[in-house]
C-alpha cells in the first residue's frame, strides 16, 4: 500500500516538527551547559532518528505501519515507539523538565496508526463510489 498524498504531507508535517525540535534542543543552553554530555547527545540523535524514520516514510511513499513492504514499513511503527520510549526516558532521568522534553516525538507514536486508518476510510470511500457508478 502506498500513502496517498495526504498521508504524505501528514508524515511531512511531523519530520517538519521533529527536525524544529531538532535544532530547539541543539541551541538551548541549559543541556550544553556542562559542555558536550552523553545525555543531550542521546537526545538530540533519538529526536533526530525519528525524523529520519518519518522521512524515509514520505519519501518512498510507504507507511510505517503496513504489513508488506520494506523493513521501515514493517517494523516502522515498533522503531517509532521504541525511539519515544528511549527519549521520554532520557528526559525523565536527566532531569530536564518541560523546557527539553520531547514534545513532538509522544504525539508522532500515533501519526502512522491515524494516518493507516485515514488511509483505509480514503481507499473504502473510493471503491464504494465506484461501486455505485458501476
Amino acid at each position: 500500500m502506498r500513502l496517498t498524498v495526504g498521508g504524505v504531507l501528514v508524515y511531512a508535517g511531523i519530520v517538519v516538527l521533529l527536525v524544529v525540535q531538532t535544532v530547539r534542543l541543539i541551541q538551548m543552553d541549559q543541556l550544553w551547559a556542562d559542555g558536550i554530555a552523553f545525555t543531550p547527545v542521546c537526545l538530540v540523535a533519538v529526536v533526530a532518528a525519528t525524523a529520519l524514520m518519518f522521512l524515509v516514510g514520505a519519501v518512498a511513499r510507504q507507511p510505517l505501519i503496513d504489513g508488506d513492504g520494506p523493513w521501515f514499513s514493517t517494523l516502522g511503527w515498533a522503531v517509532v515507539i521504541g525511539l519515544t520510549g528511549v527519549g521520554m526516558a532520557i528526559t525523565a532521568l536527566a532531569s530536564y523538565g518541560n523546557e527539553a522534553g520531547v514534545w513532538v516525538t509522544g504525539p508522532a507514536v500515533f501519526v502512522p496508526f491515524w494516518v493507516r486508518k485515514l488511509e483505509e476510510s480514503y481507499r473504502e470511500g473510493v471503491e464504494e463510489g465506484l461501486r455505485e457508478r458501476s
